[in-house]
């Protein structure tokens, strides 16, 4: 069954003997039987607004009295045990951290190929850096060693696409995540993410930043970068366009370890 597109009372994706209530984001614990009105056949259920119990249906023991928002923002949740949407500043610290540990092991890893790259520049570049001439430092790094810079930046890349999708399918979080507190999870179920998800979520981030390593390209990636960066801003669901691709939402708390597949 696919993710409804607007809040109301579907089949449940997890029991089709029940409707289930769909908050515009997440599917919400609530739930009612799915019963067959006397003398007619099956009624399709209609979407309701929030709180209201579908016209004809039984009881909802389980059902939370009161409207139910229709579309979380960060710092808010619908029901005891929903998830709260995770704020943009703490994006931003947990970003700024893991591209730190990807920096630092990409040093460790592949600092010779940087130091063979810039070695021929040096003497230029620290002469220019001394003097705060700007245009000068950057036609040293134009002269630098393309192949053992795009050996360093190649290696960067794989390490990104390593570390953020073992750790999102171990623990649903990267260090940087966890050290604020947020995790990542689908849109559709909460739990650690799958490999899929996790490639399409790291993958679209590692082709941006190849894209702003390229000659006659670079522009467009970095522009991309920056709007990928900043859309969560101004989005329903605090998505940035890589969440989007993924579906996936980014929320506090650990995730919830699956059971089930």
């Amino acid at each position: 069954m696919s993710t409804p597109s607007s809040p109301g009372w579907y089949e449940n994706p997890d029991n089709p003997e029940e409707l289930r209530y769909f908050d515009g984001i997440l599917w919400t614990a609530n739930t009612t039987p799915l019963r067959k009105r006397a003398h007619q056949g099956p009624v399709a259920p209609q979407p309701t607004a929030p709180g209201e119990r579908p016209a004809g249906w039984g009881p909802q023991p389980h059902q939370q009295t009161g409207p139910l928002a229709q579309t979380l923002r960060p710092g808010q949740s619908t029901l005891p045990g929903q998830p709260v949407l995770a704020s943009y500043g703490l994006r931003v610290v947990a970003y700024i951290l893991d591209m730190l540990v990807v920096g630092a092991v990409s040093l460790l890893l592949g600092g010779w190929f940087l130091w063979k790259a810039l070695e021929p520049v040096l003497e230029q570049f620290d002469t220019a850096l001394n003097t705060g001439d700007v245009e000068a430092m950057s036609q040293a790094i134009t002269q630098a060693s393309l192949g053992y810079l795009a050996a360093f930046i190649a290696l960067q890349l794989v390490l990104f696409m390593i570390y953020h999708v073992f750790c999102l399918v171990r623990w649903g979080a990267t260090p940087g995540k966890m050290a604020v507190g947020i995790s990542v999870r689908r849109v559709d179920r909460a739990g650690v993410l799958d490999m899929d998800t996790a490639l399409r979520r790291a993958g679209f981030q590692a082709a941006v930043q190849a894209l702003g390593n390229l000659p006659y390209a670079s522009l467009i990636g970095s522009v991309a970068l920056v709007i990928d960066l900043v859309w969560p801003i101004a989005d329903d669901r605090n998505q940035a366009l890589h969440d989007k691709v993924a579906r996936t939402i980014v929320i506090k708390g650990r995730a919830e370890r699956r059971t089930t597949p």
